[in-house]
């Protein structure tokens, strides 16, 4: 029995002996480094051939004008810029490669292919990182995706028209934290979303318009409390709808800090959360006895007008016109405050004599006297029925605040 099973094994050992040398060559026939090699060659030998050889007569050129150009130079020029192209097309784009894991095709984002390309690809940077992940069309990211930065991070999530942001999606700050979540409109915030700080804290849920918050919003601190709630423009509070209110109706749009100080029978309230104050007074024609606003501070030394921030009374005359009053006027109670507020963070207002206070309560303030011969420049104008007045340290000089009052002739 052993001896049959030694006779099986040498006829198979001689079997295999005899087809190794075939199964070697056919391995090596049909290997792709092989064919490529073997392609290379005869490519070098074809071209080597061709340019080798010199014209003999007349026929073997084209002419020109006076010029004769060699049909094999012509022929060899012809096929050179054929093999460069298939080489460029296979090489930029997914013709003449697989399909990554999932059968996604990626192109470069510089690819000729990628401006035809539909359906869901893979678009990577000039880098080689994944730039993008989503739908395209024609050639354009245009549907659902995600675009992502060198570092791998993610810049935005969500629908894309013609290679803009538009319609609902989030975009994301630097380090991959979520900056915005909402609607957009051609890369920017629009219509309605969550505003985030870097830190991650919700910093205004509502309505955008060309980037900015606009319309109807909730203003957080980092803290995620609710600090002011109303109309915002361009982003900016609407001052002046806090015009007119009583304080309980502000206290329904204000939610932040608050600091009183009270002269006489007049009072004012700084808004430290939002840096405004309002100035109340009692209406003699209100049926009941609540005070209303009657000015709205905001200590900003700037103003925004639109999309634009001005600065200079020059800049205020560009946008309002010429002042209906301008002049020197011995700083009132609500002023004062203001000047108070402001030059605790700088001194800004040279020589103003500071107040003196008295308190009950904290953050109540009784101001038992106060520097009204302190001289401050006013520049006033109107838009529409409200009057905006800036102030300045003197004639000519750049604003430090402002404030808004309805003009009585209008209410």
């Amino acid at each position: 029995m052993g001896g049959g099973n030694n006779l099986i094994n040498i006829l198979i050992q001689t079997v295999k002996a005899r087809f190794t040398g075939l199964v070697t060559k056919l391995r090596l026939y049909t290997s792709w480094s092989f064919i490529k090699t073997r392609l290379v060659v005869k490519i070098r030998e074809f071209f080597t051939n061709m340019l080798g050889v010199k014209p003999r007569n007349s026929e073997d050129y084209f002419t020109v004008g006076r010029w004769m150009i060699s049909k094999r130079l012509l022929y060899a020029g012809v096929l050179i810029i054929g093999v460069i192209s298939i080489w460029y097309i296979s090489s930029e784009t997914t013709l003449f490669k697989k399909f990554d894991e999932g059968g996604v095709r990626t192109y470069k984002y510089n690819s000729v292919r990628l401006r035809t390309a539909e359906g869901h690809v893979r678009i990577t940077g000039k880098s080689g990182y994944l730039a993008y992940d989503g739908t395209v069309a024609d050639g354009a990211v245009t549907g659902s995706g995600t675009l992502y930065n060198p570092s791998g991070n993610i810049v935005y999530t969500g629908t894309f028209e013609q290679n803009k942001f538009e319609g609902t999606g989030t975009q994301n700050y630097e380090d991959g934290n979520m900056r915005y979540t909402g609607t957009f409109h051609e890369n920017l915030f629009e219509g309605t979303g969550n505003l985030y700080r870097e830190d991650g804290s919700v910093e205004y849920v509502g309505g955008f318009l060309q980037g900015m918050k606009s319309g109807e919003g909730i203003l957080y601190d980092a803290g995620g409390n609710e600090i002011y709630n109303g109309a915002f423009a361009f982003d900016d509070i609407v001052y002046s709808e806090l015009l007119g209110k009583s304080a309980t109706e502000v206290g329904d749009h204000y939610k932040g800090h608050r600091t009183l100080y009270i002269s006489g029978d007049e009072s004012v309230v700084i808004m430290d959360s939002i840096g405004a104050i309002y100035h109340s007074v009692a209406d003699a024609e209100a049926l009941d006895d609540e005070e209303k606003v009657a000015e709205v501070y905001i200590l900003q030394d700037y103003y925004k007008y639109g999309t634009d921030t001005v600065d200079t009374i020059s800049g205020i005359r560009d946008i309002m016109g010429n002042p209906i009053y301008e002049g020197y006027s011995g700083i009132i109670f609500p002023e004062a405050v203001a000047v108070e507020t402001v030059n605790s963070n700088a001194d800004i207002f040279k020589g103003v004599k500071d107040m003196e206070l008295s308190s009950a309560f904290s953050d109540v303030f009784e101001v038992d006297t106060y520097d009204d011969t302190f001289p401050v420049y006013i520049y006033s104008f109107k838009r529409g029925e409200i009057v905006y007045s800036f102030v300045c340290t003197s004639k000519d000089g750049d604003f430090e605040f402002y404030y808004l009052t309805r003009d009585e002739e209008d209410v």
